[in-house]
């Protein structure tokens, strides 16, 4: 279809497709992890799976950006973390485009206190001191000994918590972009989903007569 639309475009017939009713893709709702999740999650962590996981909340960053995270890849005076290419490794950034994020100062503390391995470049190694390609695992693993449901926690999902919580914290969609590594800002705003801890604040809510008891 797309192949016929740009034969048409070029012999100056543009817009023809937009006249068959072809079926439309659903946008669905960002997932993002609940405050109560989280808590369950978090008191089952080690100091190492702590680190780890706090990493993936608080900078948005893919599985693969973690896998490759090198100790210098940490400005602890600056209080940021960089995604950089590591061609040695076949690791390059997505879109080609290194970035900068802002790390939270408890984030910073964490990996201040995280085991540095002499002569091992990795944060988070594996236990042969090599890259971790089983990180996914452990968060499921995590997740059964908590007593989560483990088919909803997902690496993803902790970057879809980030940009949503960033937003909603009142960051512009623009910086939160750069952080999150979106090639285009369309990407971004997906991610400007509507609080869903809200009945507390909701059952405060007064309208004179319509909720009158």
């Amino acid at each position: 279809m797309i192949i016929v639309a740009q034969f048409l475009k070029k012999q100056g017939r543009p817009g023809l497709m937009s006249e068959i009713d072809l079926p439309q893709k659903i946008t669905s709702l960002p997932k993002e992890y609940s405050d109560g999740e989280l808590r369950a999650f978090f008191a089952h962590c080690d100091s190492w799976e702590r680190a780890l996981f706090s990493t993936f909340l608080l900078t948005g960053f893919r599985a693969q950006e973690m896998m490759h995270l090198f100790w210098d890849d940490i400005n602890f005076k600056l209080n940021t973390i960089q995604v950089k290419a590591k061609p040695e490794l076949g690791f390059y950034p997505k879109h080609w485009e290194e970035r900068e994020v802002p790390a939270h100062k408890r984030l910073m503390k964490l990996l201040k206190k995280h085991p540095h391995t002499e002569g091992v470049r990795f944060v988070f190694p594996s236990a042969r001191k090599n890259r971790d390609v089983c990180m996914l695992d452990k968060c499921k693993a995590l997740a059964r000994r908590a007593e989560l449901n483990p088919r909803n926690f997902t690496l993803h999902k902790f970057r879809s918590t980030y940009a949503t919580r960033m937003l909603r914290a009142g960051f512009d969609p623009r910086t939160v972009q750069h952080w999150m590594g979106h090639k285009s800002l369309e990407t971004t705003t997906r991610y400007l989903a509507p609080a869903k801890e809200v009945h507390a604040k909701l059952d405060q809510v007064e309208i004179a007569g319509v909720l009158a008891e």
